[in-house]
């Protein structure tokens, strides 16, 4: 009656639709309502119970591929020697244990400082099991305007030593380890082709799935540290093939790239080389203050770039044209001329210098220093010494008397 009403007089406004809707609202339920929560709550628990039970099969599936692969990852990784098997065959002679071997990356116990340990044990060599399947040719550049790119080496730093030459001079030396470097990609473009390095060893458990598919293809185990280097195509190594020391020779030159030590904030005397100020005539509390940053009205702001103080240290930094001094072949050690990026157990990728292609040429062994079979090589390989004193003054044959001038004086 009420809605007749307001239809029949046309006077439909905001109070009496309101009025309408309260009133003419039908009456609550409320046991309907209980049992149709009931039956959408019972049908919504059968369905997370189906999808529960599909996941967990998925899963389960997931689970035997994973260990599938697992297994076979397993089964790629080299069978670890014992230490008495590996004196037997590679020292016979003496019984002594060397004192300063340090010890490899996958044999490390964890700590604080894990890579920086010197330790009694050697390293396990498996370069000769990887390697005898591989058949590799050197070859030499005779065009002296080719610049050829060979593949580098990841290393770990294990700290600084010394060593004198005959002449007597102190040659600061920085002491590097390789850790099983293999080859693990070849990546090849129209117009780029590279080698991807891996060194080191990590559990098998913390690889994700695409990790674990890529180191099965390439059918060797799972590496820690993975670097790829622009080489040229004649310059190719196989998939699987383990580089050592030897690839490197005594006397070239190379660029090593890593992360330098943080030092946090650092002001501008020790950031930039900035010069102090006068430490008297009025100078109070300002000796190594930054000083003036910039004009006056004009331009009125501080360019960008203006050397100031703040975080130093902790950059990738790379050091060109550093000198290889000496070799260790056994325990896969390579001693540099002069400091190296990084604190003792960081990680540094090293290359050919490309400043001294030239000089390097004769040096180097294109792509590697292929290994012959039952030729003996070196352990330890030492850069020669000039012939001469470097630093003796050039004295000419006038300079001493002769014997019959002696004679008379």
């Amino acid at each position: 009656m009420l809605l007749r009403f307001i239809t029949t007089t046309h006077q439909l406004n905001w109070a009496s639709l309101y009025y309408f809707t309260k009133h003419t609202r039908p009456k609550a339920q409320p046991h309907r309502e209980k049992t149709r929560a009931k039956a959408i709550s019972d049908d919504k628990s059968g369905k997370i119970a189906k999808s529960d039970q599909e996941q967990e099969q998925k899963q389960q599936q997931e689970n035997l591929k994973k260990k599938i692969e697992l297994e076979k990852l397993r089964a790629l990784q080299p069978k670890m020697h014992t230490w008495s098997s590996f004196y037997e065959t590679h020292i016979p002679q003496t019984k002594k244990i060397p004192k300063t071997i340090y010890l490899p990356l996958n044999e490390q116990p964890e700590g604080r400082r894990k890579h920086y340990k010197k330790f009694v044990q050697p390293p396990v060599d498996i370069t000769e099991e990887c390697n005898q399947k591989f058949e590799i040719k050197q070859h030499t550049y005779e065009d002296p305007f080719v610049q050829p790119k060979r593949a580098g080496l990841i290393a770990v730093k294990v700290g600084m030593t010394a060593q004198w030459d005959k002449w007597g001079y102190r040659h600061a030396l920085t002491v590097l380890q390789l850790d099983n470097n293999q080859v693990v990609q070849v990546v090849k473009n129209d117009t780029y082709t590279g080698l991807q390095i891996g060194a080191g060893r990590v559990n098998i458990k913390t690889l994700k799935k695409p990790q674990i598919g890529h180191f099965l293809k390439a059918n060797i185990p799972p590496k820690k540290y993975i670097k790829e280097f622009p080489i040229t195509p004649e310059n190719a190594l196989p998939v699987g093939y383990m580089l050592t020391a030897r690839h490197f020779t005594p006397g070239q030159y190379i660029d090593i790239q890593g992360i330098s030590t943080g030092k946090g904030f650092g002001g501008t005397v020790k950031r930039h080389n900035f010069k102090t100020q006068p430490a008297t005539h009025g100078n109070s509390l300002c000796h190594r203050q930054l000083g003036s940053t910039g004009q006056r009205q004009d331009p009125g702001r501080v360019f960008k770039g203006k050397k100031m103080p703040g975080h130093l240290g902790n950059d990738k930094v790379t050091c060109e044209g550093i000198q290889i001094y000496r070799i260790d072949a056994v325990r896969q050690l390579i001693y540099i001329k002069g400091s190296v990026p990084g604190k003792p157990g960081s990680i540094v990728y090293l290359k050919d210098s490309w400043k001294a292609q030239k000089k390097n040429k004769e040096l180097l062994n294109f792509p590697t220093l292929a290994v012959e079979n039952g030729k003996e090589y070196a352990k330890e390989i030492v850069m020669e010494a000039p012939l001469e004193d470097p630093e003796m003054e050039e004295t000419h044959e006038n300079d001493f008397p002769k014997a019959g001038e002696d004679a008379e004086d």
